[in-house]
């Protein structure tokens, strides 16, 4: 997880040095870790088990700022914190039928990446069935399933790391 941890922040700083002028978009931000009881105090507001890779992200950073999608930590669950707006994307999706792209009615949703419009984001996902997939990003007509996080990090670093699947049902 380190690594790919390292991996993503390296590649965003290059983004970020690259900008002309230089700081025109916002600065890659590495959290201190989360607490062990912020993190109970999350699985317990998720009302799921957190997938052991974004388990492990969290007591490496408490999320990643400077990113086009935030990865939340425990911190953006307070209140006034991006978990407000990740919360909002969230009624918006479920108002937007998922079953299209595979998602059982019912399925717990819990944000754990949203960009800053509201627009894209990924979610944790509980499926009661036998789907192997943890991850969900979606918006803006993207709809990319991940088994666990490190693979959401590896197509954060370069999209063509991995394929994922584009629909639960596939």
């Amino acid at each position: 997880m380190r690594e790919l941890v390292t991996q993503v922040v390296a590649e965003r700083v290059k983004e970020y040095f690259a900008d002309s002028p230089v700081g025109a978009s916002p600065r890659p931000v590495i959290r201190p870790p989360a607490e062990p009881g912020a993190l109970a105090e999350l699985e317990h507001r998720s009302t799921q088990s957190l997938e052991a890779g974004y388990r492990e992200f969290l007591l490496l950073t408490d999320g990643l700022e400077g990113f086009p999608l935030l990865l939340l930590g425990c911190r953006d669950w307070q209140p006034g914190g991006m978990g407000e707006a990740a919360e909002e994307f969230r009624r918006t999706v479920l108002d937007s039928e998922p079953e299209d792209v595979g998602v059982p009615p019912g399925t717990l949703l819990f944000p754990v990446a949203v960009n800053g419009d509201r627009s894209q984001g990924i979610f944790l996902i509980d499926t009661a069935g036998p789907a192997e997939e943890r991850f969900w990003w979606t918006g803006e007509g993207d709809s990319f399933f991940f088994a666990g996080f490190a693979d959401v990090l590896g197509f954060l670093t370069d999209a063509g790391s991995c394929n994922p699947k584009q629909s639960l049902s596939s």
